[in-house]
């Protein structure tokens, strides 16, 4: 059986232009770091100002499992949820203790 690390580094990455298009962030409000990475341009504010806002989620507080599980597994798991309902999700992980296994600096 492969280890958790051997499964994340075999994933295969997205483009992030893909991603933002799917969660409706055009490409020039976007600020790219490669082909997986990028920063969103604060000028998508003022296009989506007359937009309902949406829902926000905050994850800061948890009691970990025996197991480390806490809040950046929490805020996997609410993420996957969301958008499996078909909600449009956008995660932000600061810091993540994952960040190895995401193949990210943490």
């Amino acid at each position: 059986m492969k280890s958790d690390i051997e499964i994340a580094q075999a994933a295969k990455l997205r483009p992030i232009t893909e991603i933002a298009k799917e969660i409706g962030i055009n490409e020039d409000e976007l600020e790219l770091y490669g082909k997986y990475k990028a920063k969103i341009d604060l000028s998508i504010l003022k296009r989506l100002e007359s937009k309902p806002n949406g829902k926000y989620i905050d994850v800061t507080a948890i009691t970990p499992t025996p197991l480390g599980e806490g809040k950046t597994v929490t805020t996997i798991g609410l993420s996957l949820g969301l958008a499996k309902i078909g909600k449009k999700v956008s995660t932000c992980i600061r810091q993540p203790s994952l960040g190895p296994v995401f193949g990210i600096k943490g």
